[in-house]
């Protein structure tokens, strides 16, 4: 059957990057996006690091001027949310109950921020995913002298160097006894949160809001598990999303593991993909079954489906890539590994420059990078190349990594 129609439910970096690929590859049949933002596509990194700031303006946030999409005759409904459908009569069902057919389906639905059990839906409490959401923890920092951050994952962290990089205090309160061990690893997480304590973070790992103190419609103050209570006047929760499966379910997709089970190529059935948070990918290079929640691999995942939808379909070989920027540290990871696998450290961790290699059964299945960014995209090379290496060799700086691939041993 001809694909004519194709409908992507989803206004983040997948849906949108999907929708540019399938005209930058010759795609003239109609392209249709339902989003259940307000607002249209744009770069989400912006919204924990420079728009929060102030540091660009609302323009520079969008991923295409409005009438990009018009020029490109791509069809961008937003406030527009997807329930359901049915695979069998080839629609999706809208909020409201109207319904629109679709020759392929893209699904890129990302998720929603977790709301721990107990915490208050107050106007000073916030949760940081959309636009909108920036926009409104935005003015409600410029209002606040202490912040109080609930997890010291990558989005926390974040917040809290643009916090302080802002001249507000920062409370910051982590469950686990070291900030992302289970993704890096122990040494890895010491020395991210010695960088946060460096800038003037009050970092309390272990330790828990036990009670939640407040006043009207607004918190006042918590009482911490270790250290007491603790006054703040504005809180962020950030402990992850659960990734948006209520669509994928209704169609009868298969769900596994948190996530939408798909194939090589990115495909839960015929002519339906799922790209971002929600697609559970058998990577083809890493051998094995991942779910990455970050923005880059979503873009990528995207532009592969657009590709594939028109190109013929094929495995997705992309190795994951994410990077995050805290005060003058540059973070970048590529692969997928954690924090169990064997680190190989490479350069100098006490002056912030340097790698760490993880590796399962002698293959680099991971390499986090602090201002190190050739080793980097050197240490991208490898994992792509599956070869073994030694230890001794990616330790050494003074051995070229590139080197290392076509004298390695299967």
């Amino acid at each position: 059957m001809a694909v004519k129609r194709v409908v992507i439910v989803g206004g983040g970096g997948a849906g949108d990057a999907a929708a540019f690929a399938l005209r930058k590859k010759g795609f003239d049949g109609e392209v249709v996006i339902f989003s259940a933002d307000q607002n249209r596509p744009y770069d989400r990194p912006y919204l924990s690091k420079e728009f929060l700031r102030a540091e660009v303006e609302l323009a520079k946030v969008f991923l295409h001027d409005e009438d990009e999409y018009s020029k490109q005759k791509i069809e961008l409904h937003l406030n527009q949310r997807v329930v359901g459908g049915s695979l069998a009569g080839r629609t999706v069902e809208l909020e409201g109950g109207s319904k629109t057919r679709f020759d392929v389906l893209v699904l890129g639905l990302g998720g929603t921020p977790r709301w721990l059990p107990g915490v208050p839906r107050l106007e000073n409490v916030h949760t940081l995913r959309s636009l909108r959401d920036c926009q409104a923890l935005r003015k409600a920092l410029k209002e606040s002298s202490r912040v109080l951050l609930i997890g010291a994952g990558f989005i926390g962290a974040e917040v809290g160097a643009s916090a302080r990089q802002l001249g507000k205090e920062v409370l910051m309160v982590e469950a686990a006894p070291v900030p992302l061990t289970r993704a890096l690893g122990q040494e890895v997480g010491e020395i991210y949160a010695s960088i946060h304590r460096s800038k003037g973070v009050d970092l309390r790992t272990g330790t828990t809001v036990e009670a939640w103190h407040t006043k009207g419609k607004r918190v006042e103050g918590v009482t911490l598990s270790k250290g007491g209570r603790e006054e703040v006047d504005l809180v962020l929760l950030a402990v992850g999303i659960d990734p948006s499966l209520d669509v994928p379910k209704a169609l009868g997709l298969p769900i596994e593991a948190g996530g939408v089970s798909v194939d090589e190529g990115l495909r839960a059935a015929d002519g339906v993909y799922c790209a971002g948070d929600i697609a559970l990918h058998p990577h083809p290079v890493l051998g094995r079954a991942i779910r990455v929640e970050h923005w880059e691999v979503a873009k990528n995942q995207g532009r592969a489906i657009g590709a594939a939808i028109v190109g013929g379909h094929t495995p997705y070989t992309k190795v994951p890539y994410f990077w995050s920027d805290q005060y003058d540290v540059s973070l970048e990871y590529r692969g997928h590994a954690s924090g169990d696998d064997f680190a190989v450290w490479r350069g100098d961790p006490k002056s912030l420059a340097f790698s760490v290699f993880y590796l399962r059964d002698g293959l680099v299945n991971g390499v986090l990078s602090m201002n190190d960014k050739k080793t980097n995209e050197a240490g991208g090379k490898l994992i792509e190349s599956r070869r073994r290496v030694e230890e001794a060799a990616l330790a050494n700086t003074g051995v070229d990594l590139l080197d290392l691939i076509p004298a390695a041993s299967s």
